[in-house]
Formats: C-alpha cells, structure tokens, sequence
C-alpha cells in the first residue's frame, strides 16, 4: 500500500501493483548484492557504506571502490574531507575521469550516468553503474573451467554484448561442471534449488577459506560468528524438502558462511518470477566466492609446501653441512694415514739401513778376521812345516791354506752365512791340528832317532869347537901381520 497526499491536504491510499513491488524487491535485492560487493572491497581499508544512493554522494569512498576494484591509483589529487557541493561534484568528476583515463573504460559504453546523479542519489543510475562495473569486473572474465580473465575495456557496445553473452554462457557451462548437472538457464535451471544446493556443498574441500568468508560477512553484518554457522552439516538431507525450503535453507548458509547476500526470494524463483539479471548476479556471488576460495586455498597449499620446502632447504643444508664435515675428517683421515704411511715407509728405510750398517760392520769385522785367520793359517802351517822336518828329516812341502774369502756375487745375509761356515770349518781345522792325535806321529819319531840327534848334538860340538880353535887361529894370525906392519 502506498499514501498519496492531495491538493485539498486530504490524505488518500491506493494499492501497490504487482509491477511496484516487484520492482522495490529487485532495488532491494540489487541494493543487497553491490553493498556486499562494494564493502568487500572497501573493508580493505576500513570503509563502509550503508546507503548506496547516498555514501557515494561526496565521491571520497567512489574513488576508493574504483582504486580497489581496478588495483589501480588515481594520479589526480581530490579532497578526502569535502565540505561543500563544489567540492563533493569535484571528486565525483575525478572519479569519472579516473574510469575513462586510467581505467579506459567510456562511460557511456557502460552508463549514461553523469557527476550530479551521484550527488542527488539517482539510486536507478547508480545501480546501472554499478551492475555495469560489476559486469566488467566480476562476470566477462568468467571462464567456464573456473578463473577470471581480467576487466575488459572494449568500447563497443556489440562487442561488451557479445562478451556479456559469453560470460553468461560460461557461468552456465561452470555450474554444470562444477555440479555435475545440465544447467542452461538463469531462471529454469536453479528454480528447484538443487544446483545451489550442489554448488554450496562444493565448499566443503575449502573449510579454512570458508570459515574465512564467513568471518568477513559477520564482520560487514556487524555481527560475530557463530559455532553452528561454520558446519556444512547444514546441508545435509536438504534434498528431500520441497523447493521453496531448499532454496531458502541454502540462501540462509550462503549468507551466514559464503558472505553471499540473499539475493532471490525463493517463492519467484520457484514459481519463475525472478528477474534474470538477479539469478545471474547472485550465481555470479558463487562463482566469485568459489573462486576466492579455490585460489585462498592454493596459496595456503602453497604456503604449506613452501614451509615444506623450506624444512626440506633447512634438511638439505644441515645435511649438506654433515657430508662437508665427514669430507672434512675424510680428508684429515687421509693426511694422517698418508703422513703415517709416510713415517712407516721412513721407520722401514731407518731400519734397512741401520741393519745394512750393521751387517756391513759384520762383514767388515769378518773380513778382518779371515785376513788375521789366513795369516794364522799361514804361520801355522809353516810351523807344521817345520815340526815335520825336524820330525822325518826330510824336506816337507808347505801346507796348502784354505781359502777364505768373500764371494761378492751373494748378497750379505749369504756371505756372512758363508763366512761363518768357513771360519767354523777352519776352526775345526786349527783344533784338528793343535790335538795331541794330530802330532803323535811326531812324537814317536822323536824316540827313535834320539841318539842321532845326540850324535849330531856332539858332532855339532865338535865343529863348534874346532870352529872355535880355527878362529882363535886366525886372529893370532891377523895380529902378528898387524904387529909387523907397525914397525915396517
């Protein structure tokens, strides 16, 4: 019901059509969705709007949206704290140029909406404007396999048609994907409630970057979060209700947990009076919300492997640092055994050579032994020679001496082992010939020609005296001539 005042002051109601209300749901419902869209953006820097037709009116918070919305900076320089309309239109108009300078989007490819609709609150133009961008921004990027292409800053107003159909298409194509079900229209294909119902439930692989939507929601309501509002146990059993309550618990959960506004009444939707922008917009949350999701996910995964990979560096290294150590000692075993290899080698050289000095002065000692032992031998056996003689009276050769020397063709371990075998040899040979057995033949020879010797003894006298008497002549002699040559 509406109220209407007349001339007279009187006062009159008339009905509401069925047209009007349809028409303050839509504005409700599209009022739902851009103050969603716009304070998720805006909340990155502690703003919020509550008013959409009246919060954009000093252009302040419309130049930050855009910023956000664009990751892009406005170059010009506006007032944040506008006092008067000049200055409230000023930034309105910066922000407009900001979208056709920076952002290179015309307006009018998008909007016919101008500096003074912001400021009046033309809440119809805004939300033109509004949808345009989010359009632009959130809908022609929408790639059927999942991910978003980016903005897009065609001009013409077939080609922003053609990709509009597109992108509509590829929402569809990524419902029936992600669902498994053949979605091909806005209003027909999610009337029973099932294709949400399956979307929502898609979710559940990401909990932390749900519960973070649902966190981010409660924050924009400017409420707290539930226990119970985390738990996809909600969704469970919804199958068996009729569409209108499937529909209506699956838009409480997207509410509560995706931060996805409730768009759609569900009686429309079901008896096929929802408006096809609005299905679209609101499907287009999910898409959106699964995205963020999926790619907050990916850098959480990401983040996981990277403290992973991190641990495995920091192993690695620690590793790396244990072999360089083992090389370290290897080497230093290495020096020691070579160095002990090296005092081994020169301990035996040491040794050799000390055991080839002192087997050098053996040989040398011994050698000097045979010389005094060949000499021995020698006068030996000339006495043996001459004991002989006097034994037999007859001449007797000289003993032959054995020879001892040292053979030089042998090493001199052999040569001493030889030498010794010889100076036992002949010293055997010494002791053989010094024993009483060895002269006895001289001594019975001695018996036997004792009167000879005797005879020879007195003969021996004799001539010695008759010598003795023949020079004592001869002096005489010599001594009477000497007398006679004196007196002469």
């Amino acid at each position: 019901m509406s109220t209407s005042t007349s001339a007279e002051g009187s006062t009159s109601t008339q009905p509401i059509s069925q047209t009007q209300l349809a028409q303050s749901r839509w504005e409700s419902a599209q009022e739902k969705a851009f103050l969603s869209w716009v304070n998720s953006l805006l909340s990155k820097k502690n703003l919020k709007i509550e008013n959409i037709s009246t919060d954009f009116s000093d252009g302040t918070k419309l130049i930050y949206f855009l910023e956000l919305v664009s990751n892009k900076k406005c170059r010009r320089k506006f007032n944040p704290e506008p006092k008067d309309k000049i200055n409230r239109i000023q930034n309105i108009t910066i922000a407009l140029w900001f979208i056709e300078e920076e952002l290179d989007i015309k307006i009018r490819s998008i909007s016919s909406i101008g500096a003074e609709d912001f400021y009046d609150g033309n809440k119809k133009m805004i939300f033109g404007f509004l949808w345009s961008l989010y359009r632009k921004f959130r809908i022609l990027g929408i790639r059927a396999n999942g991910g978003g292409g980016g903005e897009s800053s065609s001009s013409s107003n077939n080609q922003v048609s053609t990709e509009q159909t597109e992108a509509e298409n590829n929402l569809l194509a990524w419902c029936s994907n992600l669902t498994g079900m053949n979605v091909t229209q806005f209003k027909n294909g999610f009337k029973d409630g099932l294709a949400f119902l399956s979307i929502a439930k898609q979710f559940s692989q990401f909990p932390s970057s749900t519960s973070d939507l649902a966190l981010e929601g409660a924050n924009l309501r400017g409420g707290t979060l539930g226990e119970e509002e985390l738990s996809f146990n909600q969704l469970d059993g919804l199958e068996g209700l009729d569409s209108i309550a499937r529909l209506n618990a699956v838009f409480d959960f997207a509410e509560k947990n995706l931060n996805i506004p409730k768009l759609l009444d569900a009686e429309d939707l079901v008896n096929g009076n929802a408006d096809d922008r609005t299905v679209m917009l609101y499907t287009s949350m999910f898409y959106n919300a699964y995205e963020m999701a999926s790619k907050k996910a990916q850098r959480q995964e990401k983040s996981h492997n990277q403290i992973l990979l991190e641990q495995v560096k920091e192993m690695a290294e620690q590793e790396l640092l244990n072999i360089r150590k083992e090389f370290q000692l290897e080497l230093m075993l290495n020096m020691y055994t070579q160095e002990l290899s090296n005092q081994r080698f020169e301990r035996i050289v040491m040794e050799r050579m000390l055991k080839e000095q002192e087997n050098q002065s053996l040989l040398n000692n011994l050698l000097l032994l045979r010389d005094q032992l060949e000499d021995h031998q020698i006068k030996l056996c000339k006495l043996q020679k001459n004991v002989q003689e006097e034994a037999t009276g007859k001449r007797a050769p000289l003993w032959g001496c054995p020879l001892i020397s040292a053979d030089l063709s042998k090493d001199q371990f052999e040569q001493i082992q030889l030498l010794g075998d010889l100076l036992e040899e002949e010293s055997n040979r010494i002791n053989r010939i010094v024993q009483v057995s060895e002269v006895k033949p001289i001594s019975f020879l001695k018996n036997k020609f004792q009167n000879q010797n005797n005879q020879n003894d007195n003969n021996n006298d004799n001539d010695y005296d008759n010598e003795k008497n023949r020079k004592n002549n001869n002096n005489k002699n010599n001594n009477v001539d000497d007398g006679n040559n004196s007196a002469t």
